[in-house]
């Protein structure tokens, strides 16, 4: 597998334990401020798989 491949798997993979940690499905809630960070996280794990797109 590329390593740009592996990459973007890696970083889908962040993305979707993050949602799932905002989601209905988890027990417990998170709070605002672990909220904010996780979104913040999120956001700049977009920003890399944008940028190893690009790479395409």
């Amino acid at each position: 597998m590329s390593d740009v491949k592996q990459a973007l798997q890696d970083k889908l993979k962040k993305l979707e334990k993050g949602l799932f940690l905002m989601s209905v499905d988890r027990e417990r809630a998170l709070s605002t401020h672990e909220t904010e960070d996780l979104v913040e996280d999120l956001r700049a794990v977009v920003a890399e798989a944008v940028a190893e797109t690009n790479k395409l």
